[in-house]
């Protein structure tokens, strides 16, 4: 009796019938969109499971080309044209993998809210890639040449985990973008550099370049690296990174490596004004000098601490300045106020984009304190005959 209960418990079970084998899949790694005169141009870019090598890292081992491609169609929205790429390829395409979305940034202009409405609907879409405006057309990554990573998508990836940039996700957008808000997206640059390694004369090198300021889906300013830079800390992202400022003895330049970051925003309303307070600190140590400072000296180190401050005060005051020009709030300023004072929020929500430009003050603190003068506390000067007497 108990092996025929056995057998039945058997028949009750099922297997996914809607599932679709790994090798009848393409896998999509990197989304790119582009605006055309009658739409959308859409461009996958697939890995290649047959230049594949089991085994090997960094592009070890005979391969004969890349292990990617781009495949590419056109479409009045970007559903369309994902079908005709679909009806090209003999495997079913899935975004599961998906890691970058680059927009072009004439499509950026124009508005990005139906391609997210196409993401938001694709349930096999990573909700965690990361977005990316170019300042031409997107198509041109195609053409970058990927020397240390095997693939153009990892260099991307590398860029926001490492916070070079700002990391902008999909879900990030979307959110944001469900209650009316906005947003700050990377930009890329490209430019055309000679590379010892490589057999050809030029090829193109990719960068970041500051970032795309967005209002309600819509690209409407930029900012330039240290805006970005200036937003980094005003988001509370900024990992770490090298700072230069002049000494207070001659002017020359001191480098400081600058990390371990904190960020605190805050509301208060003094007499009905409004005022957004930001305090960050942050710790610093010496990466090279070309001044004669005294780095011994506690006066003159609180000097170049004033000035780290006041550098970082200034990135950060710049970038809310552009932000406020183009009439966007990518720093969510309108929710800490909500988080703090509802009923105040309820009040000027109405004709917050106004306010937000026009009335809204911000108090910026910055403190960095530098920990570590490094082994060498003097600059390094090579010195001959009667100089080396005198010294």
């Amino acid at each position: 009796m108990k092996y025929v209960f056995g057998l039945l418990t058997l028949l009750l079970l099922t297997g996914c019938w809607s599932s679709v084998e790994l090798n009848d899949r393409a896998f999509v790694r990197m989304i790119v969109v582009d605006k055309t005169k009658s739409g959308i141009e859409l461009s996958l870019d697939l890995s290649l499971p047959n230049r594949l090598i089991p085994g090997s890292a960094g592009g070890s081992g005979e391969q004969t080309g890349k292990p990617y491609t781009y495949v590419s169609n056109s479409g009045s929205d970007i559903g369309e044209a994902y079908r005709k790429i679909q009806s090209d390829l003999s495997r079913e395409i899935s975004f599961g993998q998906t890691r970058v979305v680059i927009f072009g940034r004439e499509l950026a202009e124009e508005g990005i809210e139906p391609i997210l409405d196409f993401f938001a609907r694709e349930p096999r879409m990573h909700s965690n890639a990361y977005l990316f405006v170019t300042p031409g057309r997107a198509k041109e990554i195609e053409s970058i040449t990927a020397i240390v990573e095997r693939f153009p998508t990892d260099i991307l990836v590398a860029y926001s985990n490492s916070h070079v940039t700002v990391d902008t996700t999909l879900k990030d957008f979307l959110v944001v973008n469900y209650s009316g808000g906005d947003v700050i997206i990377p930009m890329l640059k490209f430019e055309k550099k000679r590379i010892e390694s490589e057999k050809e004369k030029e090829q193109t090198s990719m960068g970041t370049n500051g970032a795309a300021i967005f209002r309600e889906a819509k690209m409407v300013g930029t900012l330039n690296v240290k805006e970005m830079r200036g937003a980094l800390w005003i988001l509370g992202k900024f990992k770490d990174g090298e700072m230069s400022v002049p000494s207070p003895t001659d002017g020359k330049y001191v480098s400081f490596m600058v990390q371990r970051s904190t960020t605190h925003t805050t509301p208060k309303i003094r007499e009905d004004q409004i005022e957004i307070q930001i305090q960050c600190k942050a710790e610093a140590e010496v990466l090279s000098s070309s001044s004669n400072i005294n780095l011994l000296d506690t006066k003159q180190l609180k000097k170049l601490e004033q000035s780290l401050n006041m550098e970082v005060k200034k990135r950060m005051e710049s970038a809310i300045a552009k932000v406020k020009e183009a009439n966007s709030d990518p720093f969510i300023f309108g929710n800490y106020i909500d988080w703090h004072y509802p009923k105040k929020w309820k009040s000027i929500k109405p004709d917050w984009r106004y306010y937000y430009s026009n009335n809204l003050k911000e108090e910026i603190q910055a403190n960095i304190t530098i920990k570590r003068l490094g082994t060498l506390q003097h600059t390094l000067r090579v010195t001959t005959g009667s100089q080396a007497e005198d010294e």
